[in-house]
């Protein structure tokens, strides 16, 4: 079933990325030598779902493990099966499902502390294999308990951020945006430019969308430096306002193209200008 609908879904679109949340243990090493260091419940002969084999054959872009226990949890330890996920995805993009309902759970001192969830995700964050977290759910989240939808947005989430790359879906770059100009206006600095060229390299997607980076003065252009994206969206509007700029500072705008499955282009040509008046601190 997993390999027909990867199969059908990829045939009508190519675009659309196809993934599975299974249950977080696929077998125990007790089960199956290639198990992890668990002793729960399993994906395999529980639930005749062979997890692993839909990453190692290929069929989904992501996995999503449902990892909804602690570090304590003896039966089921957060960083074991984190580990274990992280060997086992095979190239395939790697989501740890995080149990945000558990937080401040009645029946596990493990979750009534603050700094468990900060654990695990620093513990992600620390495996080059693991490419991001989903939440379950998002009740859990809203209700705030133990401060953790303060803890993501302040310490976690404070930067934007670009979607991983699916390479096996489309691996080419669009062409870079051209022509990118900025003046100063009554509410900051105004930034246009002109959509890439057409490329007639074969597998070019058409624009999808854009990214605006601002670097303050003396500071390197690098891409790959989260803070200093300062919009990105998906559409093909060629300009955008910046209305968080400061008298007397010198700021180096560049533009990039991503295209449906968000493949990010080169940079545009930089653009250096120096902002002369104070400026308002309210939009239009």
């Amino acid at each position: 079933m997993i390999h027909e609908l990867s199969d059908s879904i990829h045939l009508h679109k190519k675009y659309v990325k196809f993934g599975v949340s299974p249950f977080g243990i696929w077998k125990n090493k007790a089960q199956d030598p290639e198990g992890s260091e668990t002793a729960g419940g399993d994906s395999y002969y529980g639930l005749y779902a062979d997890s692993k084999k839909w990453v190692q054959k290929g069929w989904v872009d992501y996995i999503n493990p449902q990892i909804y226990w602690s570090f304590e949890t003896k039966a089921a330890p957060y960083d074991k099966l984190v580990d274990w996920w992280s060997k086992n995805s095979f190239g395939r993009n790697l989501y740890i499902g995080q149990g945000a309902y558990r937080i401040n759970a009645t029946n596990d001192l493990s979750w009534k502390s603050a700094t468990q969830f900060s654990r695990q995700l620093n513990y992600n964050r620390a495996n080059s294999n693991v490419q991001g977290s989903v939440y379950f759910s998002s009740k859990s989240l809203t209700k705030n308990p133990l401060g953790i939808a303060d803890t993501l947005a302040k310490k976690y989430y404070r930067t934007l951020s670009l979607p991983p790359v699916m390479p096996w879906l489309d691996a080419l770059a669009p062409n870079r945006p051209d022509g990118l100009a900025a003046i100063e206006n009554d509410f900051g600095i105004q930034l246009n430019w002109k959509l890439p060229l057409i490329s007639a390299q074969i597998g070019k997607d058409k624009t999808y969308g854009f990214v605006v980076y601002r670097f303050d003065e003396g500071q390197k252009i690098d891409l790959e430096d989260a803070n200093s994206i300062k919009t990105f969206y998906y559409n093909t509007t060629t300009s955008w306002q910046d209305y968080g700029v400061e008298k007397g500072k010198t700021y180096t705008y560049v533009v990039t193209t991503l295209d449906r499955l968000k493949n990010e282009s080169l940079a545009s040509s930089p653009f250096v200008i120096a902002v002369k008046t104070a400026k308002s601190k309210s939009k239009p």
